[in-house]
């Protein structure tokens, strides 16, 4: 025969066990750990001579957001002029600092512009995936086409090529064409038949979103 105090400490233990079980089965569940994405571009997608919210990178989070509830967070690191050794520099301390589960890369115009060859335009682009890959985010490329007009050195063959090369060999995803249906029509150009006008940045999102949509929402 169970004692008084035996009896009164059972079900002391008792009642607090219910409670502390009841409570964690009502207690609330964590909210998602928010995702980064970061895009390293130059000036294609650092809304060059527009409002900087009309550019296609304010475009994508916005839409983003509209599709997800957890929506990732975009980190825009592009800047007009912005070469992949540049990138290189700058790549360890955006990552250090955005811990991004996704490396956006838009670069190499500026690369084949200024006379890289095909070879070092390469390396570097491996480098710059390696060190994306190494931190434990997924890699993708967003290709795009020069204006015909100003491609006398066939700077869009060789950054094409190089860009399925590296996509195939190091199993990143990609994006052909930023700029498809762009930069073939000059009143999508600004004047300097180079760079997408406001009104063409929601056809860029669009050239991108089938693409980034399952990267970045998955």
């Amino acid at each position: 025969m169970r004692t008084l105090p035996t009896l009164l400490l059972t079900l002391f233990f008792t009642a607090v066990a219910t409670q502390a079980s009841s409570t964690a089965s009502t207690a609330p569940t964590p909210a998602p750990a928010t995702h980064t994405v970061l895009l390293v571009g130059d000036s294609l997608s650092s809304a060059h001579r527009i409002p900087a919210d009309a550019g296609w990178v304010t475009l994508l989070q916005q839409r983003l957001d509209r599709s997800s509830s957890h929506a990732p967070t975009v980190i825009n690191a592009s800047r007009g002029g912005k070469t992949v050794t540049d990138a290189l520099k700058e790549l360890p301390g955006l990552l250090a600092s955005h811990h991004p589960q996704v490396v956006l890369l838009e670069l190499g115009a500026n690369d084949a512009i200024l006379g890289a060859s095909p070879a070092e335009l390469r390396q570097h682009m491996l480098q710059l995936i390696d060190r994306a890959k190494a931190s434990g985010a997924r890699v993708a490329l967003l290709g795009f086409e020069i204006p015909p007009q100003l491609d006398q050195k066939g700077c869009a063959r060789m950054l094409h090529d190089t860009y399925a090369e590296l996509a195939r060999e190091e199993h990143v995803v990609l994006l052909p064409s930023l700029m498809a249906g762009i930069s073939d029509h000059p009143a999508l150009l600004l004047d300097d038949g180079v760079h997408p006008t406001a009104s063409a940045q929601a056809l860029m999102l669009d050239n991108a979103w089938p693409t980034l949509r399952p990267l970045l929402l998955n």
